[in-house]
């Protein structure tokens, strides 16, 4: 993070400290999340700006539900939400790649439960089926092929 980044930070989180009343609160919890949210590059680089902004954008969505920063932070949290769901598909493929079936299984696993929104889902399932059958879980496999198939029947990894 540079300087001019963390000054922005200090200064905003000063301002809640002197002014917790001011009419212009939720603009200057906005402007915190747009900070941290401003320093994601990709899947691949550190998590902590996307949990800080990510806690940020979550906390406007609740103690400031009616304003414009609240719909906004929605929609900030999705695209968070689609860099978190591709940093665990990138790992995951890496130990898919390296034969480590337990850690890919469980990044893949993440996916599915804590990313069920994003475009990573399908994939998730698929390879989660696939795994599984490999380990010759096959009541597992099939219970992820079922899931698949139910939420995703027209997709080509059901078809896969």
């Amino acid at each position: 993070m540079c300087s001019s980044d963390l000054d922005t930070i200090f200064e905003l989180e000063r301002y809640l400290i002197t002014y917790p009343n001011h009419k212009d609160k939720a603009y200057a919890h906005y402007l915190l999340g747009m900070t941290f949210y401003q320093q994601i590059i990709d899947e691949k680089k550190d998590l902590k700006s996307r949990w800080d902004s990510k806690e940020r954008f979550e906390n406007i969505i609740k103690e400031y539900p009616k304003t414009e920063f609240a719909l906004d932070a929605k929609f900030k949290i999705n695209l968070i939400n689609e860099i978190l769901a591709a940093k665990e598909m990138y790992i995951a493929r890496y130990y898919l790649k390296k034969t480590k079936w337990i850690p890919a299984l469980n990044r893949f696993k993440t996916v599915v439960k804590d990313y069920n929104t994003t475009i990573y889902t399908e994939d998730a399932l698929h390879r989660l089926v696939e795994i599984n059958y490999r380990l010759g879980l096959i009541d597992e496999s099939k219970k992820y092929a079922n899931t698949l198939g139910y939420n995703y029947q027209s997709s080509n990894w059901y078809k896969n």
